[in-house]
């Protein structure tokens, strides 16, 4: 428990001062913390929830990944470097991205990919509680390529392709891409 919770605290100042899109700019931090509680609910390892928090922390902030071994292990900072896109792919559009995400988590442990589940689960729950934060056609984007980078991570949790599947309606329902 004493390893969650400071995962939780350098997370937070790690991504401070960041926001997630939209209006109600909510911080950033609220997204690992989302991934954190789908992982945790879906029954994942203590080191798997630990990932969660820190999913984002060295693509998105200072962290460094030998930084993440040092402080909490070699396994939570080898599920958050399975977790980190390549620079490379920064210059691709949203799909080019989530098809080179697909065709990697395929390769990789169960815990990245069911942190990627519950990841790509509260980015699609983002998108259904504020579609306005999003352009249209990157919004359509994004629920495309995560379809895609799930279904090449399915048969980790049961539940958490269910909850996936339920986000997936709900943001198709919010851009009115279904009634």
């Amino acid at each position: 428990m004493k390893k969650l919770t400071e995962a939780y605290d350098y997370a937070a100042r790690m991504h401070a001062g960041q926001l997630r899109k939209g209006a109600a700019r909510v911080p950033y931090i609220n997204h690992p913390c989302e991934v954190a509680a789908l992982v945790a609910g879906a029954g994942a390892s203590e080191g798997v929830v630990i990932a969660a928090v820190l999913h984002d922390t060295v693509e998105d902030t200072a962290a460094r990944s030998e930084e993440i071994d040092t402080i909490f292990g070699a396994e939570v900072a080898g599920i958050v470097a399975e977790l980190t896109n390549d620079p490379a792919w920064s210059d691709l559009t949203k799909l080019e991205m989530k098809a080179r995400q697909s065709a990697h988590i395929r390769c990789t442990s169960v815990g990245a990919r069911t942190v990627k589940i519950a990841d790509q689960t509260a980015n699609l729950f983002d998108i259904a509680r504020d579609p306005a934060a999003w352009e249209p056609e990157r919004a359509r984007d994004y629920v495309v390529g995560a379809v895609m980078v799930v279904d090449a991570c399915r048969g980790v949790s049961a539940s958490l392709e269910a909850g996936f599947g339920a986000a997936v309606v709900q943001a198709r329902l919010a851009l009115g891409l279904i009634a």
